[in-house]
């Protein structure tokens, strides 16, 4: 953001979300992509789906043949894979993700184990596992148990991943979940969303803490860091 930039009003901003393919959350049912755009809708973000931009500017943002005035860009389409898989020697695909063997290997080496973002994995439905946090937990604890295997002196065993659902979240009581047995959306998605991770984090002292702050912010309307919606000084910075 420029140095100068100092105070958004959430009530006089206009936002604008552009999305490439014809529906958001395209990973999820219909049903829920469509619930998520309502949703959205109803916090008064534009969706413009089909659509991409085409050039950003210090004023604002082209998409075809409409250019958008605006301060603030926010890019949320992803990135590169780390580096390091460029180092292994391997192929690899467009992102840079390692192409891994099913076994979690890479061709050449079976000491190797590439997991998590940096693992393209096609082998169980011919596309790229997504990634996400379930996937790469399920590949790291895969991994290890590969490893004990090997220095005990047998094979990798070949990875399957379990897709237990997924769940996005989209503002204050609003939600989507695709729990395979069931499609959640609104405000029992956001419950679910915290339950599950509330369950996933590490301790009962951490559970605790993180509930009660969670508590705390939803009953006060405490945004806590997000000091975009505050006044503050504009960050000093060394000369370049």
């Amino acid at each position: 953001m420029a140095r100068d930039f100092r105070h958004i009003n959430p009530s006089e901003a206009r936002v604008i979300l552009i999305e490439g393919e014809p529906r958001l959350l395209a990973a999820y049912p219909p049903d829920l992509s469509e619930s998520a755009r309502k949703q959205l809708a109803d916090l008064g973000v534009e969706v413009r789906t089909s659509t991409r931009a085409t050039n950003l500017t210090d004023a604002g943002v082209q998409i075809g043949d409409e250019f958008i005035p605006c301060r603030v860009k926010i890019w949320a389409a992803g990135n590169n894979a780390s580096f390091v898989g460029k180092t292994l020697g391997v192929p690899s695909d467009r992102a840079g993700r390692v192409i891994v063997n099913d076994d979690l290997t890479i061709p050449g080496h079976p000491e190797v184990q590439v997991i998590g973002d940096l693992a393209n994995f096609p082998h169980q439905t011919g596309q790229p596992l997504p990634g996400i946090s379930p996937v790469a937990m399920q590949q790291g604890r895969h991994a290890a148990r590969n490893v004990m295997a090997m220095i005990q002196g047998r094979k990798p065993q070949r990875f399957r991943y379990w897709d237990k659902g997924t769940m996005a979240t989209i503002g204050r009581n609003k939600a989507v979940a695709d729990l395979k047995f069931v499609h959640l959306s609104g405000l029992p998605a956001w419950l679910a969303w915290l339950f599950v991770h509330i369950v996933f984090l590490v301790g009962f002292r951490n559970r605790l803490l993180v509930l009660v702050q969670w508590a705390w912010a939803y009953l006060t309307f405490d945004k806590g860091a997000r000091l975009i919606t505050r006044n503050f000084q504009a960050e000093q910075r060394p000369p370049v």
